[in-house]
């Protein structure tokens, strides 16, 4: 039997060029990193770190492509708001 785990340390500087690092299990990197560049984890997989051999994906076949980009604008989340904003209109009306 055996353990391991996979644990990561981010280095971050503050406005006063003050060092702080902090170990976090990878999981809470995967959660952190895209919220401290203020991107979304799909623009950093899609677009930022895309590689080489998938840089042609705005070239893909259609249904491919929409999924792609649902995943990097949200729209998914987008459609369910307005559902329910929607949804809550017709309720008090």
């Amino acid at each position: 039997m055996s353990f391991k785990a996979l644990d990561g340390i981010l280095r971050t500087t503050d406005e006063r060029g003050g060092r702080q690092s902090l170990s976090h299990k990878c999981s809470e990197l995967d959660r952190q990193i895209p919220q401290l560049l203020g991107v979304s984890k799909s623009i950093l997989e899609h677009v930022v770190f895309c590689h080489q051999e998938d840089a042609s994906w705005p070239l893909m076949e259609g249904a491919v492509l929409k999924r792609r980009f649902d995943d990097i604008f949200d729209s998914t989340r987008y459609v369910k708001a307005l559902e329910a904003i929607k949804d809550t209109r017709k309720r008090y009306q």
